[in-house]
């Protein structure tokens, strides 16, 4: 058996459960439980409570941006022209509010240890929008440039309102000085 067989053979075992894992990625009220939960779990595994109010911050604002995005924009979803792997879920799709929320978690916590935990799921969930036929890469990747904007709009404002940063935030810039 040579490599590609072995890689052919493998997916076909491990096809199955990533196709339940990414439909249950798509249902909305699954991936907000599971998200909090994951986020407050590992906070307290890795002792990062702290940071976790700039956390909720980010992604209030990231989820704000692009709900507005795909309000202004109007992008249909690929799986209106060529049926996807599950229904084609109702609104517009640019950018991918999923991989929105999973990069915007996974961008507040680069420096962290709890990082590779996030930046795995919010890669995921990418990989699960473009393979389920919902997203295209460019709407997976407008989801990743928001989430960055999204994060270093929180720390503006943050800083704006005279709060104190958590030491956990490990994205070191001046931009939050700009009254100086």
């Amino acid at each position: 058996m040579d490599a590609w067989q072995l890689v052919v053979q493998l997916f076909g075992i491990v096809r199955e459960p990533v196709i339940q894992a990414s439909m249950l990625l798509g249902d909305v009220t699954f991936i907000v439980i599971f998200t909090a939960a994951l986020v407050i779990g590992t906070s307290f595994v890795f002792k990062e409570q702290k940071k976790l109010p700039l956390l909720l911050m980010t992604v209030i604002i990231g989820l704000f941006l692009g709900l507005s995005f795909k309000s202004f924009i109007q992008e249909q979803r690929p799986c209106e022209q060529i049926p996807g792997k599950i229904p084609c879920p109702e609104g517009f799709s640019l950018p991918s509010l999923h991989s929105l929320l999973g990069f915007t978690i996974a961008i507040g916590a680069i420096g962290n240890r709890s990082f590779a935990i996030f930046f795995l799921y919010a890669l995921f969930i990418a990989f699960s929008r473009v393979y389920l036929g919902v997203h295209t890469i460019p709407e997976v990747a407008a989801g990743f440039a928001l989430a960055f904007f999204a994060c270093v709009l929180a720390e503006i404002l943050w800083k704006f309102a005279g709060w104190e940063m958590p030491r956990e935030v490990c994205i070191r810039h001046d931009i939050g000085s700009l009254h100086k």
